[in-house]
């Protein structure tokens, strides 16, 4: 059964109302739908505290904005019981949704639920439009709460003449003096033009989110921080094509412009990569790359909100960070790294890049020369040193026999394979276990079925499997197909090559369906590489070939199972001549074998490793 994503599972960065947090935080997202093309999502939710409408569309309103969106619509739905917490505003605005002029009848009513049934009580007449609205309001209030609805309009005074008139009058009144008072202020001299424009006279105005921009908007105004410079000098014309791009974190935009020397000369000046501006100017297409571009009418100093860090309580501290040292793998600036921390609060941060220490001179410079403070104290930020090394484990990585139980090498075991529809042993199923028992080079005994994966094979799977979803049509599931297998296997040794692999899977299956997992189990694939180090590949059917084994239909369980108790078999004989005669004996002799193997077939890993003093720090390098 999948896990159920709640509303604050989905957005994980927002902060909701104070209102919402815990009806927010139990809403499950029982449908979404996501438009990559025009950023626009639409969730449907289930929660089990009534949410007003007014609450939720400033949540749709501060989500959209916090991730870039142009549009989140969300639908909410509620059990039955609270159904009587709806607010009559939003039940309003069920009725004016299919009759704007219902907004007035509605003016001033009461209303009250008894138990399903809503009883609206009209301060004056309107009842005949409203029951005409009524019923598509009651479809919507039982989608929403799944429990009939019924609705009971009750008229107030049926005013005619003069009366109706006076009753307008006094409404009228009533609403003008309800409305906010607009304040119109005294024209005032305007300010001096400030020069603080890089080009062009200075300006006022909103900006325009990047995302936005479009031809039909014509001039704009847009604020970003410079991400590309590439200008052009036309030395013939003396002149210059202005190029750099901006972006404000949700979209970029391309400015251009024809200048000449002296036109360009503060915006070569001026605009770096890095710097934050605020661009007047005209959207256009570029006639030369038929792209939308900005064409500058003036450019000033543009500011962005800072990312804060508001977490209550200790700061982390990071352990893991490369910097531009880490070669094709970060760009991460040393010093701006470090600044960042200390202003979000970090009392220290680690500089761990790929297999080097050059960017320790910038950390040291940077919190020796700049000492930047920790966000609300004296204190400066502390650097831990380290790196991240490639570890290769020479001495016990790769083992042959994983389990306590013994076997003479002429008793019985079982080789088995599985085919899976992928390679993790969480996430994907097995869809064949083919599995032989052996004993002395001889099959004794089989064991082959399909399973029903419960789900559609890939291509992939079928093209390297050859197993189709038509073979797979009327195969036991896995709960049916593995007790069998179990009891197949007993209480023998299971053989495999890259046994890793293929006892995770079984593992899992164990863990799913509530078995112990008493197995000890050999591989062969570890076992040839420490056998045959002049094989410079491993494979099952390199190793069938080199020990000139019958040939076999390569990735089906059953058969790459018996040519994998083959193996084994041969590998018993090639222990017995080193005179070894059972399975516990085989590990020991292992790290002698290793060093006839190549340290460069090893697996590598990563190690992070730190400089505890100056001593480490010196060993270190």
């Amino acid at each position: 059964m999948s896990e159920q994503v709640t509303f604050l599972n989905m957005f994980p960065d927002y902060e909701p109302p104070e209102a919402l947090i815990g009806a927010l935080s139990q809403a499950a997202i029982a449908a979404a739908d996501i438009d990559p093309v025009t950023r626009t999502v639409t969730i449907a939710l289930h929660g089990d505290n009534y949410m007003p409408l007014r609450l939720l569309e400033q949540v749709q309103k501060e989500v959209a904005t916090l991730y870039g969106l142009n549009k989140l619509g969300i639908t909410a739905t509620y059990p039955a019981e609270q159904l009587t917490l709806m607010e009559f505003d939003e039940i309003m605005g069920l009725f004016t949704a299919q009759d704007s002029m219902s907004r007035g009848s509605l003016a001033g009513a009461k209303w009250e639920w008894e138990r399903n049934t809503l009883h609206i009580y009209l301060k004056a007449n309107g009842k005949d439009k409203l029951q005409e609205a009524a019923p598509a309001v009651i479809r919507r209030l039982q989608e929403q709460f799944a429990t009939p609805v019924s609705i009971e309009i009750h008229s107030g005074e049926t005013l005619e003449g003069q009366a109706l008139f006076d009753a307008m009058e006094q409404m009228r009144g009533t609403i003008l003096t309800d409305m906010p008072k607009v304040v119109i202020s005294e024209k005032k001299e305007q300010p001096a033009e400030n020069n603080s424009a890089i080009y062009g006279k200075a300006f006022k105005g909103k900006s325009t989110p990047m995302q936005e921009l479009n031809l039909d908007m014509g001039s704009v105004i847009v604020e970003g921080r410079v991400f590309s410079v590439e200008h052009k000098e036309l030395k013939k014309r003396n002149a210059w094509v202005i190029n750099f791009a901006m972006t404000d974190n949700y979209g970029s935009v391309q400015i251009n412009r024809f200048m000449e020397n002296s036109e360009a000369k503060p915006i070569l000046e001026n605009v770096k990569v890095g710097s934050v501006l605020k661009v007047q100017g005209r959207l256009q297409i570029n006639q030369y790359d038929n792209e939308m571009v900005l064409k500058p009418f003036a450019i000033m100093p543009g500011v962005m909100e800072k990312r804060q860090d508001n977490a209550v309580g200790d700061k982390r501290v990071e352990l893991h960070l490369h910097t531009v040292m880490s070669n094709m793998d970060a760009l991460t600036n040393t010093e701006e790294a470090i600044k960042q921390a200390a202003a979000w609060g970090h009392k220290a941060i680690a500089i761990t890049d790929h297999g080097c220490c050059q960017s320790f001179t910038d950390a040291m410079h940077t919190t020796e020369w700049k000492k930047p403070k920790v966000a609300g104290t004296d204190e400066t930020i502390k650097v831990l040193y380290g790196c991240e090394g490639y570890y290769v484990n020479d001495v016990d990585d790769r083992i042959v026999v994983h389990g306590k139980q013994n076997m003479a090498f002429d008793d019985a075991y079982v080789a088995f394979d599985l085919e899976t529809t992928g390679l993790s042993s969480r996430n994907d199923k097995i869809i064949e276990i083919g599995a032989v028992l052996m004993q002395n080079g001889q099959e004794l005994d089989r064991f082959q079925t399909f399973v029903d994966p419960e789900q559609k094979l890939s291509k992939e799977t079928t093209e390297l499997t050859g197993i189709t979803d038509a073979m797979l049509y009327g195969a036991p599931k896995l709960e049916e197909a593995f007790p069998k297998f179990i009891e197949f296997v007993g209480d023998r040794v299971l053989v495999a090559h890259n046994a890793d692999f293929d006892t995770g899977f079984i593992r899992a299956a164990c863990e799913k369906l509530g078995y112990a997992y008493p197995f000890t189990s050999a591989d062969t694939l570890v076992l040839s590489q420490n056998l045959m180090p002049q094989l410079n590949r491993f494979k099952l059917d390199v190793v069938a070939n080199a020990l000139s084994l019958p040939e076999f239909n390569h990735h089906r369980a059953a058969d790459d199972a018996v040519t994998c108790g083959l193996i084994m078999a041969k590998f018993m004989e090639k222990l017995q001549e080193m005179d070894i005669h059972n399975l516990q004996q085989v590990n020991p002799v292992m790290e002698g074998l290793r060093s006839k193997n190549q340290i460069g077939n090893r697996h590598a890993r990563h190690i992070i490793l730190f400089a505890k003093n100056q001593m480490g720090l010196r060993n270190l390098y």
